[in-house]
């Protein structure tokens, strides 16, 4: 009886053990950038709780940021600021609102305005 309480045991711990966490979903969003502008280089991402500086995104680079400690305040309508230098000129800005979900991924892309300027559009 000691002899199958033990088999059965050491079954339910194999079994307990082998699950996969890799397979698991993400339970954190995350933030991808994509910079579309020959004439801009992206410098900072932020956003509520985080902060992310001394970046270097050109023409047709992207960068994604996991956001592993949640976002404070919910997960819809999180402003999201971007800073990108153009003409030597580190001072050019844009925000957007963005909805994020736990678990997927979140974009906005960076073009310039079409005008050949330094002032940039965010989608």
């Amino acid at each position: 009886m000691k002899k199958l309480i033990l088999l059965l045991l050491f079954i339910l711990l194999v079994f307990s053990c082998s699950k996969e966490k890799e397979n698991l979903p993400l339970s954190y969003p995350s933030l991808t950038i994509t910079n579309q502008s020959s004439i801009m280089s992206i410098h900072t991402v932020s956003l509520v709780g985080y902060s992310f500086e001394n970046l270097s995104i050109g023409l047709d680079e992207s960068k994604t940021f996991a956001l592993t400690t949640g976002i404070t305040g919910g997960l819809s309508n999180v402003s999201v600021q971007l800073g990108w230098s153009c003409s030597g000129e580190n001072n050019w800005t844009a925000r957007k609102s963005l909805n994020f979900k736990n678990g997927e991924n979140t974009t906005a892309t960076l073009d310039d305005d079409g005008q050949g300027g330094c002032l940039g559009v965010l989608e």
